[in-house]
């Protein structure tokens, strides 16, 4: 069973965690280090070639999944810092993950009306200064993959903070920080300083134009949609397994949003059903996206059970429902009509 590590807040000098592939299973040719039959687990690294074979064969959305991963230039396209006044989480987007490589959380003290520089004001020197030191070392501004740099805050931390970033830069002379600064960073609101709220910055006007490319943003303004849809006209917004099928057996799908963790259920049935409805939706014409849980927004659609569709036009839940049912009870006296018959 394959497993991934290295998506917390750790990370390497880089910003990005190190990440293994561990593959466990039983040993079918023996040779002088395992007896055959006996379990063993390998340790794919990163950069290593391996050659993984099936024997029914590779499913289209793993065959997808590959393809997808193994486009040239791939890495970090949004980096984001999160503050609020003394906190700052610091924050790297892929196409599959967020990570969150390094946090600032210290003690602002509060104003105070003496005259002269206030403590509160050292504070926030203090603060600036280390907020300065760790983007240096955990934002890869320079990296030809990123896109965006988002500061975000509640209030109007994000404008100090990237005052402060932008003279820092200019004093010390550091033409490719000045540029980065000026050339990729967007200031945007959100409504609390936490990492979760990433969803609201991908939401955002400013962001969602400039990543309309990127499959994270994507998933964020897909996710956006389906709960307009929901608020607005809740019969073209359904969700759970068993109510997304009968969608898709009408051909009713538009848009399909999945969660990758779908795809990893220990029971070989469950995830063949979920290829299936992919494959259906998409001969239909309907549009797949495949939602990565290491997204803030692909978390969200796992409480929502992990799959949900905007539908193309409207269907009534409780109608479809009673359809099913009678279609299940005329199946069943079609099938004791043949059997009295042959009896």
């Amino acid at each position: 069973m394959p497993s991934q590590e290295g998506a917390g807040d750790q990370g390497s000098p880089g910003g990005m965690p190190a990440a293994s592939l561990h593959i466990s299973g039983p040993v079918i040719r023996e040779n002088q280090y395992v007896r055959m039959g006996a379990y063993h687990t390998l340790d794919i690294e990163p950069n290593r070639d391996v050659r993984i074979e099936k024997l029914e064969g590779w499913d289209s959305v793993a065959r997808s999944r590959v393809e997808e991963a193994i486009v040239p230039g791939r890495g970090a396209e949004v980096a984001a810092v999160v503050c609020g006044e003394g906190t700052a989480a610091f924050c790297l987007l892929s196409q599959h993950m967020t990570i969150v490589p390094h946090r600032i959380s210290m003690s602002i003290p509060r104003k105070a009306a003496a005259a002269g520089t206030s403590q509160h004001e050292k504070g926030l020197g203090k603060f600036y200064a280390q907020v300065f030191e760790s983007f240096l070392r955990h934002i890869p501004y320079n990296a030809p993959s990123l896109r965006a740099i988002v500061i975000a805050s509640p209030g109007w931390i994000r404008d100090a903070v990237f005052d402060y970033l932008s003279a820092e830069a200019l004093k010390r002379g550091d033409k490719p920080l000045q540029k980065a600064l000026k050339e990729k960073v967007l200031k945007v609101h959100i409504s609390s300083a936490h990492v979760h709220s990433l969803v609201e910055v991908l939401k955002s006007p400013e962001v969602s134009h400039q990543l309309k490319e990127a499959k994270f943003a994507k998933e964020g303004i897909a996710l956006d949609r389906f709960f307009k849809m929901l608020g607005s006209d809740e019969n073209r917004a359904w969700y759970g397994p068993d109510h997304v099928r009968l969608a898709s057996e009408r051909g009713a799908i538009g848009t399909l949003l999945i969660s990758d963790d779908l795809f990893r259920s220990s029971d070989p049935a469950t995830r063949k059903k979920y290829v299936e409805m992919v494959e259906a939706v998409q001969s239909k014409g309907g549009e797949v996206i495949m939602f990565s849980s290491m997204h803030e927004s692909g978390q969200q659609l796992n409480q929502l059970t992990g799959i949900a569709a905007i539908l193309t036009f409207p269907l009534d839940i409780e109608v479809v429902e009673a359809e099913e049912k009678e279609e299940e009870e005329e199946r069943k006296r079609r099938e004791q009509a043949e059997a009295d018959a042959e009896s």
